[in-house]
């Protein structure tokens, strides 16, 4: 092999430079993803791979806008607010997004970019897509089987194990349930705990072993143990598996054959019994000449019919069945068991009849001439099954399976079975419907509610008109099933979907999505207006009184509405969009409505964006605390500072703890900030006593849902441990909400607190649940009024006449009074006439930084 020639431009061979330029611009035309370059929002450069996603012809696409990829404007707008910080960091955004082909046709993309230069972000941004649409389509289709396959499992009549290695891996409730193991004990279980004894095991594992190795179905009865000892007879079906990791799977089916063996025990008897009569008949014939030559023909008689029909009764043994048959060669009915009695059609009926003479229903002619053809072509067959009517009104499935019968040569007619399999047809059929229904009400579960709602948009499409998706939720419906019980709690949910379905029409659909949530799907709308008049009826019907189980109950309901095509494209987006406006209708004071709009979904993503935020803020080290003094009115000395958190947000800047602490709290994340708080409250306190300033006490709020689930003493022993900081030094501010839940345990950390010399006082004094018996119970030191209260003190007679009251109550109480809000010298001169203890508010000082606080410290004076 000789080398080859060197490349040349011109006359001059390429440099590396040139040389790698072509290599990385072969990989970008080859590359199996998109590739695009962008700088100032604007196409610089992308492959035929990306231009193939989304459409374009190749080289179009360079100097479009970015916005053509995304399906609205706000779309766009969304993701530059969630992509600018991440680019702007130089991280990698990685995301799947729906976005826009070129014919306007959506595609799904899992898309990752990423700026060129992370120190000049205005060189670019290169972009990679996937087209992942196919994917995600075949994960819905495998969750949907997934889901069918699970309904069906855990429903089916008979128990099904699966077993890899010897051990049980995973049983349906039948299993348990014929087995009598509680609920989830069998998993993990040894095989040999169905067997009486290890020898008994041993011989069922000879008696499967081969077949399953050689993956032949197995079908065997064995006398098995259950969970309390007890032997009972069971059927085995089993099939090994086939797995990819090489261990040894077994499916196994089992159903209780108590009965049948029972039947057969009984059939047994009942045969030793006519052994035994047939033995006295001898023995009477033995004793009469002229009877015993009777005996003999009719011992001959016997065994003739018995050599005749051995056959017969070997062909019949092969096969289960409730009853047998036969037919001639014209496929008459010429002998029938007695099998079908139970089903009221008896064999008087059938004999001299061909099956297609017989009340036969559920099968087209079609279907039954080409099981003629079967018949005409002498060849066996094996389950079939159809429907036929044993008495008036009565319809009843049944199986049958049938051998012709040849001699010499001749074909002599068909021998079969049949088997009613009435039950498995009506479990079916209940398995199917629970896969689509929700089984408390009977009511489309969200799986058929999403089928509707795709049928009804399409309809939408065609006709131009809209369709309305409304989210409902019952109002208080919690305390009517913790009260009352969940049975009452069931027959009201079920009296609430009848009177639904008295409020929309046929073609309109109800869901329940569980608990007490419904959807009500209202098509084919000319316009918004048509919704007003269905929601005044519902909301009206739900008003009236419920008599459930002797209960007369009383609820309400909130609803929120979503608009197709107005407010979304696919039933995920007007769900959460419906399920937006619910939220607004509970927090407007329930029992309303309300229609989705933009300002909702804003208010939605700016909800998220802080939630989301929050969970990095102190990672990030965000969280700083600001430092509002409290004042000794006696004196004018600054006595102690209040700590507020404040969140130095990367995008928004300084965020007030009013738009995230109620976020926090619903989240659990108030419970580490929390902790931050106090830790760092109280090594700034100790800080400031190291730098030489005096001693100050130091306060902190804390929430409900820290002392729920926090550890709050061993965070205050911790911070007071690390810091140095006195306890009496650290004053916790607790709300009255604080003290009204889970009263026992909060008593007990605030006991354990206050012996370790910590303060304790309680904030927004008289606008909660105020009461004598908590203040002495908890060993408060410190009441703080309210600012709503002090804010109009000196102009309302009332506030007035409240903050007075408070202030002697306290005094009384021999704790101390401390004003919030304070705003004017009038407020101030009239606090100090009431001889309130202390105050704080905008006329002393606003909430600073720690650093500034200390300058604030070293300047001021007495006031």
């Amino acid at each position: 092999m000789t080398d080859s020639p060197t490349p040349l431009v011109g006359n001059s061979p390429l440099s590396s430079v040139q040389q790698t330029l072509l290599e990385y611009q072969a990989i970008l035309e080859n590359a199996s993803v998109g590739i695009l370059f962008s700088r100032d929002q604007r196409v610089l450069h992308c492959n035929p791979e990306f231009s193939k996603i989304f459409g374009w012809p190749q080289g179009e696409l360079v100097g479009q806008h970015g916005s053509v990829f995304y399906l609205s404007p706000e779309d766009y707008a969304e993701i530059g607010r969630i992509a600018s910080p991440i680019l702007s960091s130089g991280a990698l955004l990685d995301r799947e997004m729906q976005l826009r082909r070129k014919d306007g046709s959506t595609v799904c993309c899992r898309m990752r970019a990423k700026v060129i230069n992370p120190q000049n972000t205005a060189e670019g941004t290169i972009w990679i897509a996937e087209d992942i649409g196919e994917r995600k389509r075949a994960q819905a289709e495998l969750e949907e089987v997934l889901l069918k396959q699970q309904a069906i499992l855990e429903n089916a009549s008979l128990g099904i194990m699966f077993t890899s290695n010897g051990r049980i891996v995973h049983c349906n409730p039948r299993a348990e349930v014929i087995l009598h193991w509680p609920v989830g004990a069998l998993t993990g279980q040894k095989a040999e705990v169905f067997f009486k004894d290890a020898q008994d095991y041993a011989r069922f594992g000879e008696a499967v072993g081969q077949k399953l190795a050689a993956g032949e179905l197995v079908d065997i009865e064995w006398l098995n143990a259950r969970k309390d000892g007890v032997l009972i007879w069971c059927r085995h079906l089993a099939k090994a598996l086939s797995t990819a990791d090489g261990s040894r799977s077994t499916i196994w089916i089992t159903e209780d054959i108590r009965e049948k063996k029972s039947a057969q025990e009984a059939l047994a008897s009942a045969h030793r019994e006519l052994e035994q009569r047939v033995r006295e008949r001898t023995e009477e014939l033995a004793q009469a000449n002229a009877r015993l030559m009777l005996e003999v023909a009719e011992r001959k008689e016997i065994e003739n019919h018995l050599r005749a029909n051995e056959a017969r009764f070997r062909d019949l043994s092969e096969m289960s069945s409730d009853w047998f048959w036969e037919q001639d060669t014209h496929f008459r009915f010429i002998e029938m068991s007695v099998g079908l009695i139970p089903t009221k059609l008896h064999p008087y009926r059938t004999i001299g009849k061909t099956r297609w003479e017989l009340p036969i229903v559920g099968l087209t002619q079609a279907q039954l001439q080409e099981h003629r053809q079967v018949l005409e072509a002498h060849q066996p067959f094996k389950d079939f099954v159809y429907q036929m009517e044993t008495q008036p009104g009565q319809l009843r499935w049944f199986s049958i399976s049938g051998k012709p019968v040849f001699e010499n040569g001749v074909f002599l007619g068909y021998r079969g079975t049949g088997s009613d399999i009435t039950e498995q047809k009506v479990s079916e059929q209940k398995i199917e419907f629970l896969a689509y229904h929700d089984p408390l009400t009977g009511l489309p579960n969200r799986l058929l509610l999403q089928d509707r709602v795709q049928q009804a948009m399409a309809h939408a499409d065609r006709t131009g008109t809209q369709l309305a998706l409304m989210f409902l939720d019952l109002d208080n419906f919690k305390k009517i099933n913790d009260s009352l019980g969940h049975a009452t709690g069931d027959a009201l949910l079920k009296e609430v979907a009848s009177r639904l379905s008295e409020c929309v029409r046929d073609t309109d659909t109800i869901s329940r999505q569980g608990g007490d949530e419904f959807v009500i799907v209202l098509s084919d709308l000319p316009d918004l207006d048509a919704t007003t008049p269905v929601l005044a009826k519902i909301m009206g019907r739900l008003q009236d009184p419920f008599d459930t189980d002797g209960n007369e109950l009383s609820t309400s309901v909130s609803i929120g509405v979503a608009i197709y095509p107005e407010d979304g494209h696919n039933f995920e987006t007007l769900s959460k969009k419906a399920d937006t406006a619910m939220y607004r209708a509970k927090e407007a004071g329930r029992n309303t409505y309300r229609f989705f709009d933009e300002e909702m979904n804003a208010e939605v993503v700016e909800h998220l964006v802080i939630r989301n935020g929050l969970r990095r803020a102190l990672e990030r080290s965000e969280f700083i605390l600001h430092y509002q003094p409290q004042i000794d009115l006696a004196s004018g000395a600054v006595i102690g500072a209040e700590a507020l958190i404040r969140w130095q947000h990367p995008e928004f800047g300084l965020v007030s703890p009013g738009r995230f602490i109620s976020i926090a709290e619903d989240s659990g994340l108030i419970v580490p900030m929390g902790e931050w708080v106090i830790h760092e409250a109280c090594r700034q306190a100790m800080a400031w006593q190291t730098a030489g300033l005096p001693e100050l006490a130091i306060a902190v709020n804390l929430s409900a849902v820290q002392f729920r689930h926090g550890h709050v003493e061993q965070t205050v022993l911790k911070a007071l441990a690390l810091s140095g900081l006195a306890p009496s030094l650290l004053e916790l501010e607790l709300t009255e909400s604080v003290l009204i839940q889970n009263v026992e345990q909060v008593l007990g950390s605030v006991k354990r607190l206050k012996l370790l010399g910590v303060k304790l006082s309680i904030d927004d004094f008289g606008t909660g649940y105020s009461s004598l018996s908590y203040l002495k119970r908890f060993d408060v030191d410190k009441l703080k009024i309210d600012q709503s209260f002090v804010r109009d003190l000196a102009t309302d007679p009332d506030d007035a006449a409240i903050v007075k009251a408070i202030v002697q109550m306290a005094h009384s109480l021999d704790l101390q009074a401390v004003a919030e809000g304070v705003e004017t010298p009038e407020i101030l001169q009239q606090l100090r006439s009431i001889q309130c203890d202390g105050a704080q508010g905008y006329y002393f000082a606003r909430p600073m930084p720690a650093d500034e606080f200390a300058r604030y410290l070293t300047s001021s004076r007495p006031m």
